[in-house]
């Protein structure tokens, strides 16, 4: 992988180069150029970020690149060789799905990092956009809907459990019931 310059932090334009390159020719679920999806989290994060409390130019490189280890032979490691900011190397990493991984252990890492959860959440939505989903089989649109809220649940639940706050009918951090 090119590092941007030579000693300099690759930009926002140089993730999206980037991330252009690693997709180059990949379709979504619906047939399209696979770059659509990055760029549309991209830009929701640009919107979500600064209500989230974290770096938005951080975020949205995140955003970009969230797909780009699973997705090619790139690896976390190039990333930081390349001098991509550690804030966005670990948010990277830790959306990045391991192979035969379990969705919960996939979503609590996701969770212990605050541009990974943004990043997530703006993912989940556009994965599961009824606008996007109305281009798939209805039964298919119906199973990735009923996935992704499910999935958004489970990660707005270790969200709260991470920081302690406690969720309906559960204590604080347990998820035990209340008596």
């Amino acid at each position: 992988m090119d590092a941007a310059r030579p000693g300099s932090v690759p930009t926002l334009t140089d993730a999206v180069a980037l991330a252009t390159r690693v997709h180059a020719g990949q379709l979504d679920k619906a047939g399209e150029d696979y770059i659509g999806h990055p760029r549309r989290v991209m830009d929701t994060v640009g919107r979500t970020a600064a209500g989230a409390g974290v770096e938005v130019a951080y975020a949205q490189m995140a955003a970009i690149l969230h797909d780009v280890v699973e997705d090619s032979d790139l690896t976390v490691p190039e990333l930081a060789d390349a001098g991509y900011p550690p804030q966005v190397v670990a948010a990277v990493d830790a959306l990045t799905h391991r192979e035969d991984e379990a969705i919960e252990s996939y979503l609590l890492r996701v969770a212990a990092d605050a541009i990974a959860i943004v990043v997530k959440r703006a993912d989940m939505a556009d994965n599961s956009d009824p606008r996007r989903l109305a281009r798939l089989p209805a039964e298919r649109a119906a199973q990735l809907a009923s996935r992704y809220a499910g999935r958004r649940r489970l990660l707005d639940d270790l969200v709260l459990r991470s920081s302690g706050q406690t969720t309906p009918g559960h204590g604080p951090a347990t998820g035990t019931p209340r008596r």
